[in-house]
């Protein structure tokens, strides 16, 4: 699998993306496009970091935006293609996401995500850990499920304060160091 592969699968029954795409024929088809362009951004400007499994195949992605770097859009027929009609659902997202950020420099936390066939093996854990002890500054990411919130809390995230988009309720988190 591709890393956007990987992604898509990891995100395809995602709150947020549900949202964004509630049709699951068109999520499928979206998500690849969709983290695609993502990760160009960040290979461009920023950091896309990968976990391995024992066969040499990705496992997990982590992609993140360093300190005072803000990832420009990349690769934007294929956003368009990805989003179509979704559009006008996902913008308010991210400028709900956005506006939770941190105004002073931080490391972001844009997306992670496993195989679903690979969870559990702790390959987002080592790619966090690996990032985190490489960057001292205060980090950022946004949780799209409660029951990752938990997960990050281990890092030292903590949520600063909910985000509500339409029915969709996502955590903000923030890491002081």
């Amino acid at each position: 699998m591709t890393p956007a592969q990987v992604l898509a699968a990891a995100f395809a029954d995602d709150p947020l993306m549900s949202y964004v795409w509630p049709d699951p024929a068109r999520r499928r088809k979206a998500l690849p496009l969709l983290w695609e362009s993502r990760l160009a951004s960040r290979q461009r400007q920023g950091a896309v970091d990968l976990a391995h499994d024992e066969d040499g195949s990705v496992a997990a992605v982590a992609m993140w935006e360093t300190p005072g770097v803000e990832s420009a859009l990349a690769k934007r027929i294929t956003l368009l293609r990805a989003l179509g009609r979704s559009l006008p659902r996902a913008l308010p997202a991210l400028r709900g996401i956005d506006s939770t950020r941190p105004h002073e420099p931080h490391l972001y936390l844009a997306t992670i995500g496993t195989r679903p066939d690979r969870q559990g093996r702790g390959h987002a854990a080592e790619l966090i850990r690996r990032r985190l002890d490489a960057v001292a500054a205060p980090a950022f990411l946004v949780a799209t499920r409660a029951s990752n919130v938990p997960f990050y809390q281990r890092f030292g995230f903590r949520v600063t304060e909910p985000l509500r988009v339409a029915e969709v309720e996502l955590y903000p988190m923030g890491l002081e160091r």
